[in-house]
């Protein structure tokens, strides 16, 4: 059985959902923030001609280096965020770029705006508490 009150018979005020705000977790709004960063446009590299982002690529294939692109799509008038992490193998126009969190990612080289070789950070200069 269902009791259905009319709301103006109701004898207080419920607020809905600002009643539940405080029970989210502090680990929970940390990772709404760093979500939110995250997701912020960052500027635009300069672009690169396809000469100078395979060289810069092939180099930090046999170098085995950490690289980081920027593709030349734009979603809502802004450039998508970078991707770094280190390639893992090319094949037909296509770059396996595999992330640090060890998912492999397969971007195509011609879509590509920027391309740089960046400094990995190394796991033993990481501070740990």
């Amino acid at each position: 059985m269902e009791r259905n009150v009319p709301r103006d018979q109701w004898l207080y005020d419920d607020r809905c959902m600002e009643k539940w705000q405080g029970w989210i977790l502090a680990d929970h709004s940390e990772f709404l923030e760093s979500e939110d960063k995250r997701r912020q446009p960052k500027r635009p590299k300069p672009e690169m001609t396809k000469d100078e982002i395979n060289q810069v690529l092939e180099q930090a294939y046999v170098k085995s280096q950490v690289v980081e692109v920027q593709e030349n799509t734009e979603y809502n008038d802004q450039y998508e965020n970078c991707i770094s992490g280190a390639i893992v193998g090319f094949s037909m126009g296509q770059l396996y770029l595999q992330h640090n969190t060890g998912k492999i990612m397969t971007i195509i080289v011609d879509d590509l705006r920027n391309a740089e070789m960046i400094d990995a950070e190394k796991w033993w200069k990481q501070q740990t508490y």
